[in-house]
């Protein structure tokens, strides 16, 4: 163990992958484990689409300066309805880290979804976690956005929970089409969805139709959009959370 170390940067790794796992110690009390698939990408455009912040759940958001010259963020919260929130600005150093709960950003009322654009490329993830330290899940906020997309699990020990933000400045139309294990198409659904809105919902309520024979959904949409997906277990011991892949 060095606790002195705060991050790290491998070099000189092509052709392997890699992933990073986060760990509750025997002697917290805590019981929880999620990993984030390692990338060597970085934008200037980073998309964080859900925030929990209540008696039950908590989200923690990291940004990273990979570089040795420092880049300035603007962090823009928006409403659910898509509504822009009034921004804030930081600058990350090079090679620093900027790490903090959702409730401590201190967002204005309503936040629902926010954005990082930085004036130099940098990378960055997401955590939820339950407060009773049972649950945790956290993904890449990197290369997430798209016009199509898939859901590869619906849980059928628990609860699958979807979430779409346009991150355009016009309306999309997402199209969801859930399968079974064999291709068969269960239930195709239309989403109407407002410039910067988000939607989220339990994935049986986004359908009109009954889903509950689907164990992955494809979506589609006229403009760019972020999508992501959280499982849980009925025992409330187990959380996934995936970007759209």
């Amino acid at each position: 163990m060095q606790p002195n170390i705060k991050s790290a940067v491998i070099k000189n790794g092509s052709g392997i992958v890699g992933l990073e796992l986060f760990g509750s110690s025997e002697s917290s009390g805590d019981n929880y484990l999620s990993g984030i698939l390692l990338k060597d990408d970085t934008t200037t455009h980073i998309y964080y689409p859900h925030i929990a912040s209540n008696s039950t759940w908590w989200t923690e958001i990291v940004a990273y300066n990979p570089s040795i010259t420092s880049s300035n963020l603007t962090i823009t919260p928006f409403s659910e309805n898509g509504t822009w929130l009034n921004p804030q600005t930081i600058t990350l150093a090079g090679k620093e880290k900027y790490i903090s709960t959702a409730q401590s950003l201190n967002f204005p009322e309503g936040t629902a979804w926010f954005r990082i654009v930085a004036s130099s490329p940098i990378t960055g993830f997401e955590l939820f976690g339950t407060n009773n330290g049972n649950q945790l899940g956290g993904y890449t906020g990197v290369g997430i956005s798209g016009t199509n997309g898939v859901f590869a699990k619906t849980e059928k020990d628990g609860w699958t929970g979807i979430a779409f933000v346009n991150i355009e400045n016009a309306p999309a139309t997402v199209t969801m089409t859930a399968y079974d294990d064999s291709g068969n198409v269960i239930a195709t659904e239309n989403l109407n969805i407002n410039a910067y809105e988000k939607r989220v919902d339990m994935a049986s309520n986004l359908f009109s139709q009954d889903i509950s024979n689907a164990t992955y959904i494809r979506y589609s949409s006229g403009g760019e959009v972020v999508g992501f997906q959280l499982n849980g277990s009925s025992d409330n011991m187990m959380l996934d959370a995936l970007p759209g892949m």
